[in-house]
C-alpha cells in the first residue's frame, strides 16, 4: 500500500514538474513612448538644472525577467526633442558645440550584457553612443510588474566630455559641470 502511494506521490509530482516546466514567462517586447520618460539632471554655475526627452524610441527591445540574460535593447533618444529647462539653452544644446543635431540626431543606447541583481534589481552593460562618441556604461535598474506592464526605472551618470558635449569655451567646467545624471523609468508590452 505505501509503495502504490509512494509511486502516485513521484507520479503525481513529476506531472506537475512537467506542467510548470512548459509555462514560460512573460517577455516584454515593446515599449510605450508616451509612458515612457527619460529626465537628466545638470549643474550650470553650480544651480542644478533638470531637463527630459519628450521621447524614447527602441528600434529593439526584448526582456524576460526570467533569462535577463538573453534580453536585447537598443533605445534610440530623437535629439531635437530635448527640453533643457528653458528655450535658449534648447536652442544653444542643438549647436555643433553641444550636440551637433543636425549631424548627430539620435543619442543610441545598445545592450550588450544583462544581469540579475537580486531582489529585482538588473545591471545592464552596454554601448552609449552620443554625438558620435561610444562609451561602456554599465545602468543598474529595478524591474515590476503592473497591470500586465513591465516598469524599468534606473538612474546612471556619464561624463559630458568624454562625449565631446560642449566643447571650446565651453570645455570650462565652472559655467555648465562635467557631470549628467539620468533618470528612467521605462513602460513595456508583451
Amino acid at each position: 500500500m505505501l509503495k502504490q502511494h509512494l509511486r502516485h506521490f513521484f507520479t503525481a509530482t513529476a506531472l506537475l514538474l512537467a506542467m510548470t516546466g512548459t509555462v514560460s514567462a512573460v517577455e516584454y517586447k515593446t515599449i510605450d513612448p508616451s509612458a515612457s520618460k527619460l529626465s537628466f539632471t545638470y549643474s550650470q554655475m553650480n544651480v542644478n538644472m533638470d531637463g527630459h526627452f519628450k521621447q524614447v524610441n527602441a528600434s529593439q527591445f526584448s526582456f524576460d525577467p526570467a533569462v535577463p540574460e538573453q534580453a536585447r535593447v537598443i533605445i534610440e533618444i530623437p535629439l531635437a526633442d530635448i527640453d533643457a529647462g528653458y528655450g535658449e539653452a534648447n536652442e544653444e544644446l542643438k549647436k555643433t558645440e553641444w550636440l551637433d543635431i543636425s549631424t548627430y540626431p539620435v543619442a543610441k543606447f545598445e545592450s550588450v550584457k544583462v544581469q540579475a541583481l537580486g531582489d529585482n534589481r538588473f545591471q545592464v552593460d552596454g554601448k552609449l553612443d552620443i554625438k558620435g562618441n561610444t562609451r561602456d556604461v554599465s545602468i543598474p535598474f529595478t524591474f515590476s510588474e503592473k497591470a500586465g506592464q513591465g516598469i524599468f526605472e534606473g538612474e546612471f551618470a556619464f561624463k559630458r566630455a568624454d562625449f565631446k558635449v560642449g566643447e571650446g569655451m565651453w570645455g570650462d567646467f565652472g559655467i555648465v559641470a562635467n557631470d549628467i545624471r539620468i533618470t528612467f523609468s521605462v513602460v513595456a508590452g508583451q
